[in-house]
């Protein structure tokens, strides 16, 4: 008897990893796939990756898009002066991920933004909030920082 409850118990711990393990790994495939929509130079596509309202915090301050169409008249003006400075694609250095619960996820990494022939532009942390929703996981908070301060979850 007491062998057949710790065997449920483990694979139940176990069933409990693996799902934690899945979901996390949508989140980092959903920012995976949200800097292809950057690399792209797709403003729509990247606004589709938000949840509104969101918080955008950077060192302006914080700023809140509520709708769909001020994230997209957001990017279509931020996207292009990126371009100008020399901006050809990006992706992540490093990328963690913890969830805080089965609809809420925090995830903060170094991205690394190309110009073209693979040279640096810069590289920035990028700490994030998402929601799982009926569409996805979606971004609903966040803020870039300083390289050296990406979160670290143990």
């Amino acid at each position: 008897m007491l062998r057949t409850v710790v065997s449920l118990m483990l694979a139940i711990s176990c069933a409990s990893a693996q799902a934690v393990a899945s979901d996390e790994q949508a989140v980092k495939d959903t920012l995976a796939a949200y800097e292809d929509a950057w690399s792209r130079h797709d403003p729509e596509a990247v606004a589709s990756f938000y949840y509104e309202p969101e918080l955008r915090v950077s060192k302006g301050g914080p700023n809140v898009r509520p709708t769909r169409t001020e994230q997209k008249v957001f990017f279509a003006g931020f996207l292009p002066s990126l371009i100008e400075r020399g901006y050809s694609d990006s992706a992540w250095e490093s990328l963690e991920v913890r969830l805080l619960d089965d609809q809420t996820a925090i995830a903060s990494g170094v991205i690394v933004r190309h110009r073209a022939h693979d040279t640096v532009l810069e590289r920035v942390a990028v700490t994030y909030a998402l929601r799982s929703t009926p569409d996805g996981w979606k971004i609903f908070m966040s803020a870039t920082h300083a390289p050296d301060s990406a979160l670290h979850f143990r």
